[in-house]
């Protein structure tokens, strides 16, 4: 068999120029691949667009009759099983494998070995790529990468060659000559909606940031040689980690450390030696360094893209920033920043790091994105700064006009372009509104969060990094109640060293003290996968993730307590364990955590169990007695005792917080916890919602933990209210049998109270207590 050689990804590159023919081009695909694979049939099958059948397009060296006839379904067979799993799939001998699904007629029953190479781009499937021979073969590993190689660059001309044929097929057919339809008319002030990133309200022009280069049409001309091409990218990628370091010292003077490592992590990326090779690989298959840079970087991002996890999508967003950079640095183009005007809306299909340090924030009133969303750097940013902004508005840029006066309402996540003249006195009351709540709020920042009959309720504040900090002084929180640390995780090149976890919770903890910092130990997996590790779960919230991963791994548990006990110096410091769900857990738990502080001559930290499965709520009873307190999770307990996948859309109106059987489980663990004379917390989004957090008063909870700002209304609320009442609403809430009927209760228990009458918070309560509406069965 061949060596791996550039001539063949090279021969590859040329087969899409040499025809625009979909046919064609996946004939030209096989019979090259077949004949420099020595195999004795090559075939590709492509994704249908219903995403789950496979329909062979293509073979050299089946049954030339099966092309167009030969169905897999996605998961059927050796190829339908390697595009499912997205993963190759090598077989010695099919005859001796209980996977294989032969088709009689395409004459498949002649060949003992296969393998199967799903054809890629960035990480979405287009469909898979088959070798076979007619005698047993072992394939070999680097056998195996050679045929990656190729599908990584079949999978791009396969996708590319399907769009020309669709728009040859689209042309031939009239469609591509009838006009564009026209520009959607639209009505002044007509709402766009989004996510809301950051609180307030703002009005302004619009700013458009300077366009960025278009990766996909880009006017260069490689040098003539791949030497001096690969020289001139090297002087490229010395230029960019040049300018990377100067943003990063502008934005750790400006906004902190924290901030500032979003580009050490950039610069350690372009530096990294993997990176150099990969960039120089692709740069070997068809010499332009443009074309490589795009490649390289973008198959980086890919692997942030795919995850579930929105930090870890929005640190994939974040690539771009240096795709952007490093690319026109090569090509001779680099960005134009005009000077922003008075008071202006910054409007952009995403902001990145870099963009943000060179606006003149001074005069920055909104900020408003297509992309993002509350973890985006350009969030993080603008709630630092106290910036309104909005995120996630679709189709933006296209609805925009940039004469557009805008109103951003980062309450309610709106958008209003060209606003009417009652939109403006609207809005221009509600910032009035705002500013006397916070104004108001302010003055109660220094008082107890207590009900009126004097109930005392610890509010404190969840954060996700560092960055977050200085919010939790800013809002009055009492200390955190929720430390994320598998931030440093997923931010940092892999898993954190034991005096780099240190650094950062004796700084959480020196910045709250006296008052409590709860560290959650590392919740990886599920969505989050482990740095540096790739493993396929076919359910991967039900799977090895949080404590089953910790315990798996006692070494990696054990350099993140030794560092938690080290940061314990004030005595102010707390250990969460995640996704407890059993008592042998928190055991194994607990005797790793004595074991250390013996190492370390430490009192042990108070040790919690986050009460966020099922199988907690139905123990807590055991489970109180090995431990020193509670924290219920109520993001994840919803979506299990639910069973519903709270970022699916299909099913996003069965995530009901207001669910009888979701109130049933919290009180059962509060129960529980008090009984046994534990302290015990709501620590998920539940704990911040003004509707929803005197109900878990009234059901004994005496510590909410929520977003720093949430805790001036929660505050606010609390303060408005007599825990005997909100006891009597708990006990006739626990009676409903249907999510509509605990909103009616509370509905009737908050306007009794004149809470949903109240100038500032009643009618943003009175919308979070509407009604459902399901387009199956109406409200709910």
């Amino acid at each position: 068999m061949p060596r791996p050689s550039a001539n063949l990804l090279r021969d590859l590159g040329r087969l899409l120029t040499r025809s625009h023919d979909l046919e064609e081009t996946l004939n030209n695909v096989v019979r090259l691949v077949a004949r420099w694979m020595r195999a004795s049939a090559c075939s590709i099958y492509l994704l249908e667009d219903d995403g789950r059948t496979l329909i062979l397009r293509a073979t050299r060296g089946l049954n030339p009759n099966a092309v167009g006839r030969m169905r897999i379904r996605v998961g059927q067979g050796i190829a339908g099983r390697s595009l499912e799993q997205r993963e190759t799939i090598a077989v010695p001998d099919v005859r001796q494998d209980p996977r294989i699904h032969a088709f009689p007629y395409s004459g498949e029953q002649r060949f003992r070995s296969l393998v199967a190479v799903p054809l890629l781009v960035r990480g979405e499937p287009v469909g898979v790529l088959t070798a076979r021979t007619a005698r047993v073969r072992v394939f070999t590993p680097e056998q195996l990468e050679l045929l990656e190689m190729i599908t990584a660059q079949v999978g791009t001309i396969v996708l590319n060659a399907r769009l020309l044929d669709r728009a040859v097929r689209d042309a031939s057919e009239g469609r591509a000559s009838q006009p564009a339809p026209a520009r959607e008319l639209r009505k002044p002030g007509m709402p766009l909606r989004g996510i809301a990133t950051s609180p307030g309200i703002a009005r302004g022009s619009v700013h458009l940031l300077a366009a960025r280069l278009d990766l996909s049409n880009l006017d260069y001309r490689p040098a003539r040689t791949a030497e001096a091409e690969w020289r001139a990218l090297q002087r490229a990628l010395r230029e960019t980690v040049r300018q990377l370091n100067e943003l990063r010292e502008t934005v750790g003077a400006r906004f902190g450390e924290e901030l500032a490592d979003v580009f050490t992590t950039h610069i350690m990326i372009l530096e990294d030696q993997g990176f150099r090779e990969r960039l120089r690989r692709q740069l070997d298959v068809h010499g332009n360094g443009a074309r490589a840079l795009v490649e390289t970087l973008q198959s980086y991002a890919a692997i942030l893209g795919a995850s579930h996890d929105p930090t870890l999508r929005e640190r994939a967003a974040d690539m771009e920033d240096v795709l952007q950079r490093a690319v026109g640095e090569l090509v001779g183009v680099r960005a134009h920043h005009t000077k922003l005007r008075q008071r202006g809306i910054i409007v952009a299909e995403r902001i990145t790091p870099s963009e943000f340090v060179l606006l003149e924030t001074e005069n920055v009133a909104g900020l408003v994105t297509e992309h993002g969303g509350p973890t985006s750097h350009a969030a993080i940013f603008a709630r630092s700064l106290e910036i309104p902004a909005v995120s996630g508005v679709p189709g933006l840029l296209e609805k925009l006009r940039p004469d557009d006066e805008l109103i951003v309402d980062g309450l309610e996540g709106a958008v209003i372009a060209a606003p009417t003249r009652a939109q403006r006195t609207h809005y221009a009351e509600s910032a009035e509104r705002y500013e006397r709540l916070r104004g108001r709020l302010d003055e109660l920042r220094g008082l107890p969060s207590e009900t009126r009959d004097g109930v005392r309720v610890r509010l404190s504040a969840n954060i996700g990094g560092l960055f977050d900090l200085d919010l939790v002084k800013r809002y009055g929180a009492e200390g955190v109640g929720l430390l994320r640390t598998e931030i440093l995780a997923l931010s940092s090149r892999g898993l954190p060293e034991e005096e780099e976890q240190l650094r950062g919770y004796l700084r959480v903890a020196e910045q709250v003290a006296p008052d409590p910092v709860t560290v959650r130990c590392f919740d990886l997996g599920g969505e989050k996968a482990l740095p540096n590790e790739t493993l396929y779960e076919a359910n991967p919230q039900l799977g090895w993730r949080a404590i089953r991963i910790l315990l798996d791994r006692p070494e990696l548990f054990r350099t993140q307590l030794r560092a938690i006990v080290r940061a314990n110096a004030r005595g102010n410091v707390k250990i969460l364990l995640p996704m407890i769900a059993s008592l042998d857990e928190v055991e194994a738990s607990r005797a790793l955590l004595s074991q250390v502080c013996r190492e370390l001559g430490a009192q042990p930290p108070p040790l919690g169990v986050m009460i966020e499965t099922p199988a907690a709520v139905a123990v807590a009873e055991h489970l109180a007695r090995a431990s020193d307190f509670f924290s219920i999770g109520t993001n994840d307990l919803m979506q299990y005792v639910l069973a519903t996948d709270r970022e699916n859309e299909l099913v996003a109106g069965a995530y009901d917080p207001f669910h009888p059987a979701v109130l049933a489980g919290i009180r059962q663990a509060a129960d529980a916890a008090r009984a046994a004379g534990l302290p015990c917390a709501v620590c998920g989004e539940l704990g911040g919602s003004p509707v929803i957090a005197p109900l878990l008063v009234g059901m004994g909870i005496r510590e909410l933990s929520m977003a720093p700002f949430s805790v001036l209304v929660i505050r606010q609320v609390l303060r408005r209210l007599e825990a005997s009442a909100l006891e009597a609403c708990a006990a006739q809430v626990l009676r409903c049998a249907r999510a509509a009927d605990v909103r009616e209760r509370l509905a009737e228990t908050y306007g009794a109270l004149g809470l949903l009458d109240d100038p500032d918070i009643g009618g943003a309560m009175k919308l979070l207590l509407a009604p459902r509406v399901d387009s199956r069965d109406g409200p709910r």
